[in-house]
């Protein structure tokens, strides 16, 4: 997997792409690799972790507010 998302990684951007086209290539690849977990549950766990949209993730890497 690791060769596979470089070089989609190093297409994008050789592209000129932006931060959003680099997560997609590398989640188009995370996708493929999914489908050769054998256990159900956690190939399900894969695909939702690969079908996050970029702006989820975005989200999910603010850092938190302290209270």
């Amino acid at each position: 997997m690791q060769k596979l998302t470089l070089t989609a990684l190093l297409f994008a951007l050789l592209q000129g792409c932006t931060a959003e086209r680099a997560y997609n290539a590398a989640q188009s690849a995370r996708l493929n690799e999914c489908t050769k977990i054998a256990d159900n549950a956690d190939r399900a766990r894969c695909y939702d972790s690969a079908t996050q949209s970029y702006d989820r993730y975005g989200q999910g890497q603010q850092p938190k507010p302290k209270d």
